[in-house]
């Protein structure tokens, strides 16, 4: 699957805590180019109250982010390809997301 056919399905789901929120979206895309599964290193979590607790337990999503991807081999980089996951802002918030070569999401 491609980043556009990856993004084109997701954008297709519903809102949901712990299945298409900016932790989950992300990391679904990781298990299918690369196979390992991030999820279960991250509490299980269903509100918004639940994800910043789960995130908490690693000093907080930024944290959180660079501590698995450094982990698990991911580079980082300041020229971002399609297909890569990053941190950035959006409507005042740090999320997750995923480079598609036009924008983040």
């Amino acid at each position: 699957m491609d980043i556009q056919d990856f993004i084109a399905a997701e954008a297709e789901k519903p809102y949901k805590w712990g299945e298409t929120d900016c932790v989950s979206t992300a990391a679904r895309w990781l298990k299918i180019k690369t196979g390992k599964d991030f999820i279960p290193i991250i509490a299980a979590y269903e509100t918004a109250e639940e994800a910043e607790r789960a995130l908490s337990d690693f000093g907080g999503l930024a944290v959180a982010v660079n501590r698995v991807m450094r982990g698990a081999g991911f580079p980082k980089t300041s020229d971002p390809k399609p297909g890569d996951v990053g941190l950035i802002v959006h409507n005042g918030k740090l999320c997750v997301a995923v480079n598609t070569g036009e924008f983040w999401f």
